[in-house]
């Protein structure tokens, strides 16, 4: 019998410290944005797990046509806007889909998981209900860890140019929720559930590699503190870095 992967509750109400900014969110993309289609959340606030003061806004933005030159320097301000009037959320990040995008075979294990599995929607019309319940497999962590080592790189190339320390511990954070969530990504084939938070993807990777506790709790000390050096911090995405990327090749050479 097949075990599908679960779906966020549309009716679960959202945390009370987010709900103005969501709102606002929402209402300001509407204003700007002509060709709209859709918005989802996504990240810790979709799943109601988020923490007042350090958690992200993540959207997903579906559009009908490309959006102008005019409308990225609108939408630019909109965020700056809504991160200086809403504090609840460090930073906000938003990513633009193309609706013939989402609507491609070709993309059905990436845009159609993400809408189906991991997103709710906010506005419009929910392509999610477009999709078929998704099983685990092999396609859906390869289309979503198949970045890694362009990332790990460009990560690199950052830490080592700032300055800020900022920039750094942003830098910090990302790199290593990505690699946290990467390991998950190594696993996620073999188990029936589905990672949605950090805690999530290190419980489900320790279950195949328990021998990796160090170098999970050193990607915690990445993402929460405390700073690390800049040594050490390039080190990890080095080594451990290198580990996966190494170990996601080798999957891929064994399944195909």
């Amino acid at each position: 019998m097949a075990k599908f992967l679960p779906c966020l509750d549309n009716q679960i109400a959202f945390q009370l410290d987010f709900m103005p900014l969501l709102v606002a969110a929402v209402t300001d993309l509407q204003a700007q944005v002509e060709t709209l289609h859709s918005i989802y959340l996504n990240g810790s606030i979709a799943y109601r797990q988020a923490t007042k003061g350090c958690s992200d806004l993540n959207l997903t933005v579906v559009i009908t046509a490309p959006l102008t030159a005019v409308e990225q320097h609108r939408i630019a301000v909109v965020c700056q806007n809504l991160q200086q009037h809403y504090p609840v959320v460090t930073n906000i990040d938003i990513t633009w889909l193309l609706l013939d995008e989402v609507l491609s075979i070709t993309a059905i294990f990436k845009w159609g998981f993400w809408l189906k599995h991991c997103s709710v929607c906010l506005y419009g019309t929910n392509l999610g209900e477009q999709f078929g319940y998704f099983e685990p497999c092999w396609e859906i962590s390869k289309v979503f860890n198949d970045d890694i080592a362009a990332f790990l790189e460009t990560m690199q190339q950052q830490i080592r140019r700032t300055i800020s320390m900022v920039e750094y511990q942003t830098y910090c954070r990302r790199a290593g929720k990505k690699m946290l969530r990467s390991c998950f990504m190594l696993v996620a084939c073999r188990i029936d559930g589905w990672a949605y938070t950090d805690q999530q993807c290190a419980d489900y990777f320790l279950t195949v590699y328990p021998d990796k506790t160090t170098e999970i709790e050193r990607l915690f000390v990445l993402i929460n503190g405390p700073v690390v050096p800049k040594k050490a911090s390039l080190f990890l995405l080095s080594q451990w870095g290198g580990w996966i990327v190494n170990e996601f090749n080798q999957i891929e050479r064994k399944i195909g």
